[in-house]
């Protein structure tokens, strides 16, 4: 199967990212653009190992072929994972969204497991540099919130789930579930008008529902990521 890779990078090609918006959640990263699509087809077989873990496997994704479709290189807010590209303008079908609200529902399961798993307490910060795992779990519950509000409006309730994270300490597990089901429960009621809707604000990046979702699952399949890393360390 051929996956199109949507590039953005930061000044000289540093800090490359690679999106794969055909395969939600899927997204690698460089300090230069050869060295992020490098990484791009380990990312790809991360992911689809990620669906074969929860019986969700793509029929026919092997063997994987990419390509690249798109890189941006002139826009504001570059490097930072913040682009829209054409794919993220389709509307997005219910289904397709059900569809991804349950992968998310999986994704909250593996972050929450690597987090459990850290072997120093979640307050504290990693000797190489970087936020705790406290510090990460309450970074990616906002994030998701700021992604659907950019894309929805305002959702009430946010603050105050994230603020109950936060104060949670080394026991943010229940405040994590409240936070996740406060937001599905608006995600899961998303209209067909919201679906396609476009969202433009002061020539900042385009936000749909497609872009949304797939930046919900990529940010957390990060982070996750960086949680598993330090294991491994």
């Amino acid at each position: 199967m051929r996956f199109d890779l949507y590039l953005e990078s930061g000044p000289q090609h540093r800090k490359t990212w690679v999106f794969v918006p055909s395969l939600p959640g899927c997204v690698a990263a460089g300090p230069t653009t050869e060295a992020a699509i490098e990484r791009a087809r380990p990312a790809i077989e991360d992911r689809l190992a990620f669906l074969r873990r929860h019986g969700e496997p793509i029929a026919g994704a092997e063997p994987i072929e990419i390509a690249i479709a798109d890189h941006v290189i002139e826009r504001e807010f570059l490097g930072f994972a913040q682009q829209f590209f054409p794919p993220d303008l389709e509307p997005l079908a219910s289904d397709e969204a059900a569809r991804q609200l349950l992968w998310a529902g999986w994704s909250r399961e593996e972050l929450v497991a690597a987090a459990r798993a850290q072997a120093e307490p979640l307050a504290a910060k990693p000797a190489a540099g970087g936020r705790s795992a406290a510090a990460i779990l309450s970074h990616v519950a906002g994030s998701e919130w700021a992604y659907a509000s950019a894309t929805l409006g305002t959702i009430r309730g946010g603050s105050a789930a994230i603020a109950a994270i936060e104060r949670a300490g080394e026991d943010p597990w229940a405040g994590l579930v409240a936070e996740r089901e406060a937001l599905m429960s608006r995600l899961n009621s998303m209209t067909g008008e919201e679906l396609a809707r476009v969202v433009e604000r002061g020539g900042r990046p385009k936000w749909t529902a497609r872009r949304m979702l797939r930046r919900l699952l990529e940010h957390e399949a990060e982070h996750t990521q960086e949680l598993r890393s330090r294991l491994s360390a």
